[in-house]
């Protein structure tokens, strides 16, 4: 009976993924007005009643939409300090290789399948604030980011961590909406000018 359970309770969150998943897809192609129960189970192949079965309201599906996006970005964020800081000799912190690891980053953000989860995320951001639900996401999410940039920025010699943690987040937060717009004319347009501009920002926060 237990087993039975846990197969149910699997299988119910493989379709509740599928649908914020659907979700993400459709707002980032067209919009958070385009979100309904009807267009978001035709997108993720399911009943209509599953949709209405997990998410009594389209509030109810944005939010979980943009808990996905943030829980995903707090991961990759999280995996690739973990990776540079494995990588680094001795422990250094090294801003031109971290210039290049956020460089990637933000570059392959505005690409692809990133590009769509990218433009989600920001109109997920500005269509939810003020609800009730989403004001723990975002200060969750601000808070995850926050330990991750306090986690490398302070043994690297930032005098005021937290403080700097801000100034990378929101300047990772500009080139990632700058370069959508500037892509989205220009698909060649020159990235090679980022990973020396996040590099000099990272040499001014701290004591190398």
């Amino acid at each position: 009976m237990a087993v039975r359970s846990t197969r149910r309770a699997d299988a119910s969150e493989r379709l509740r993924e599928a649908i914020v998943a659907a979700t993400v897809r459709i707002v980032a192609r067209d919009g958070v007005g385009a979100v309904t129960h009807r267009r978001v189970a035709l997108q993720a192949g399911v009943s209509l009643s599953s949709t209405t079965w997990h998410f009594a309201s389209k509030g109810e599906i944005l939010e979980a939409a943009l808990r996905w996006t943030a829980q995903r970005e707090v991961e990759r964020v999280g995996a690739m300090a973990d990776r540079v800081a494995a990588a680094s000799a001795g422990g250094a912190f090294d801003p031109e290789v971290w210039g290049e690891e956020l460089a990637a980053w933000v570059v392959a953000q505005s690409e692809g399948e990133e590009r769509e989860i990218t433009v989600a995320l920001y109109r997920l951001q500005l269509e939810t604030l003020g609800r009730p639900g989403a004001v723990g996401v975002h200060r969750q999410w601000g808070a995850s980011l926050q330990q991750v940039g306090e986690r490398v920025l302070g043994p690297a010699g930032s005098a005021a961590p937290a403080l700097d943690t801000r100034i990378v987040v929101a300047a990772l937060d500009g080139l990632r909406l700058g370069l959508l717009s500037l892509r989205e004319g220009d698909a060649a347009a020159p990235t090679d000018w980022i990973a020396p501009a996040l590099a000099r920002l990272l040499r001014t926060l701290v004591t190398v």
